[in-house]
């Protein structure tokens, strides 16, 4: 591949941004059909602990399915950024799609970088995004190890980090399986309050202050989940 190919690409990518009318009116519409959807097909709760903040913010949720990221944007008012990887970039139905949901292309030669950038960049722009700080699906079910990236974005762009719990994603659409399962589980949804840093700490400090409250409070949800599903079944 030509270095001026390989320069177009990057452009491409780099200047994609949408018009931000253009991104709320796909984000509200297909908002609307998710919502319909979620509360029809899996009977989906939403909860929420506070009132969001207004954006940007950065959501940092566990992660059970592919549902997951359409699920968590369905429940917000504004446009939230996804990552994907930089390669779908290269075909044009997918691109406009990509660059509508306002997208953050992650290259396979170098994830780390292109995530830290792609996310402290959006938040600048004043668009919130989407992490799992898991890194991948969970295969039990349960809350795994957590990475500290979410909060190293959030203190370099300067915004809230708001935690998120899903529950039965999963049971919806199982690991392993091509299409979701229809009525076969019901979801729930509960966003908690923005975690701030304080400041009289160093970096190094704030970002492990912030993960520490993260993880405690999405275990803190995960565990309240269980028991209500378990009081339920009884």
């Amino acid at each position: 591949m030509s270095r001026r190919r390989q320069a177009g690409e990057a452009v491409a990518i780099r200047h994609s941004h949408p018009s931000s009318a253009a991104a709320r009116v796909v984000h509200a519409l297909g908002g609307l059909i998710c919502r319909s959807a979620a509360r029809f097909l899996w009977r989906c709760t939403i909860r929420y602990d506070v009132p969001l903040p207004p954006p940007p913010l950065l959501f940092a949720s566990n992660h059970r399915a592919f549902l997951d990221p359409p699920a968590i944007g369905m429940c917000l008012r504004n446009p939230v950024a996804y990552f994907a990887r930089a390669s779908l970039w290269k075909v044009a139905p997918i691109r406009v799609m990509l660059n509508l949901m306002n997208s953050i292309p992650v290259e396979r030669e170098n994830p780390g970088a292109s995530s830290m950038k792609g996310a402290i960049g959006r938040l600048r722009e004043g668009i919130s995004v989407l992490v799992f700080p898991e890194g991948t699906r969970t295969r039990s079910g349960r809350l795994g190890p957590l990475h500290d990236g979410p909060a190293l974005f959030a203190r370099r762009a300067g915004v809230a980090i708001v935690p998120v719990y899903l529950f039965r994603s999963n049971d919806a659409w199982p690991r392993g399986k091509i299409l979701p399962r229809l009525c076969e589980a019901r979801i729930a949804i509960r966003f908690g309050p923005p975690i701030v840093a304080p400041k009289n700490i160093s970096s190094r400090e704030q970002d492990a202050w912030v993960m520490r409250r993260v993880e405690a409070w999405l275990r803190l949800a995960e565990k309240s989940f269980y028991a209500g599903s378990r009081r339920t079944s009884r």
